[in-house]
Order: structure tokens, then sequence, then C-alpha cells
């Protein structure tokens, strides 16, 4: 995957939170199954779909780079029911690569973390053992994760990985819904010490996947 295809998929995993919360069903690359006859072989990058509203979401390099789309956006004026929303990376700022931790700091962050927790701090545990997540991630995936990463791609990316079972992605999905809940100002989010042990629990495996030297890159 290219660097401009990395970005692509970041900003397009980190809109998927949003329409999940507003009630859609998010479908990342859809097949032709999901989509209507209309469409023809046009294939977004995904489609957001409710029962009063269907969108087809985009995600272009910059505004020149739409001319391969051309009569696109006319199929879609003749169909009310669905939107065509195009986002572009030229509007975005440019996020620096970050290097990989050393395993030293990854330690003492998950030692933070439980250490937050056994205080009775879960809202701050939950958000540095996120903070750690990331890091650990990125130890073991320099390249792929490289970038900040949106809650949900990073565990997709664990799990595409074979880093994490299905069972541990679909628990740090959950960790990620309510990561997000805290981070964005939903301060209310009832984080639980036993949300904040499934999180250490894949932390301590991930660290475990690491050489004992493990140091920073560069």
């Amino acid at each position: 995957m290219s660097a401009i295809e990395s970005r692509e998929e970041v900003l397009l995993d980190s809109l998927l939170p949003r329409y999940r919360a507003e009630g859609f069903t998010v479908i990342v690359h859809p097949t032709s199954s999901f989509l209507p006859p209309f469409m023809g072989k046009y294939r977004p990058d995904a489609v957001a779909l409710s029962p009063s509203k269907k969108i087809a979401i985009e995600i272009k390099r910059n505004p020149g780079s739409s001319k391969n789309m051309k009569g696109i956006p006319e199929l879609f004026a003749q169909h009310p029911d669905w939107e065509l929303k195009v986002y572009y990376l030229s509007g975005l700022s440019q996020e620096r690569s970050l290097r990989a931790p050393a395993r030293q700091w990854i330690e003492l962050a998950i030692e933070e973390v439980s250490e937050l927790k056994n205080s009775g701090h879960v809202t701050a545990a939950m958000t540095t053992a996120w903070s750690a997540l990331e890091a650990v991630g990125r130890a073991l995936l320099p390249e792929k994760l490289a970038r900040p990463q949106p809650a949900e791609r990073l565990v997709e990316v664990l799990a595409s990985e074979g880093l994490i079972t299905p069972t541990e992605a679909d628990s740090l999905r959950r960790a990620a819904e309510l990561r997000n809940s805290v981070a964005h100002g939903e301060l209310g989010s009832a984080v639980s010490p036993e949300n904040v042990d499934e999180l250490l629990a894949s932390l301590r495996l991930l660290l475990g996947l690491l050489p004992k030297g493990q140091t920073s890159e560069g």
C-alpha cells in the first residue's frame, strides 16, 4: 500500500465512528451486492445505510483527482434517496510519522494504567491504556502504524495482522467505543475497572510479542 493509499484509509477510518454514532450501518469497500443497480461499475470507498438515508462515501487525493468520477454526481442527482459525499486528503494537515517507542516506555505506561485503575481513576486509566496500545502496535508494526491512528483502524490492523484473536478484537472494539466517548467529551461514559482489565490483558499479550531488548527507531 502506497503512502497516499494509507492516508486514504486513515481518513476513511476516521469518518466511520461519526456515521455509526448517527445510526448508520457502514460497509467499507462494498461489493456490487450491497449497491443499487444505478451505480453501474462505480464502487464507492464505503456506504453508510439507514432506513431514512443512504450515503456513498468517496475519498480523493484532491479535487483534481475527481476526473475519473465524470458523470457519477449526475447519477446520484437522479436518485434522491442516495447522497454522494466526497472527502479530500488535500484538506488535511500533513501528519508527521511517529517513531516506534522503546519497550521500556510501554512497560512504564502499562504500570501507570494499573496504578490509575487501582486508585479509582478508571477514565484516566482507559485513555492512558489506549495510548499504550497504539504505542505497542507501532512498535510491532512501525510501517503500517507510523502515523496517528483512529481507534477503530488500530484494532482492525492488529486483527488483520494476526496479532490479536477475533475475541480480543471484539473486546478492543468495545474499549475503542468507550475511549472515543471519553476522548470526545462524554465524561459520564461508564468506564469500569473490568473494561480497563480487559485492555490491560491485551496490552500485556502484545507486549510479550516484543523482543526484550527492543528500543525506539531513529
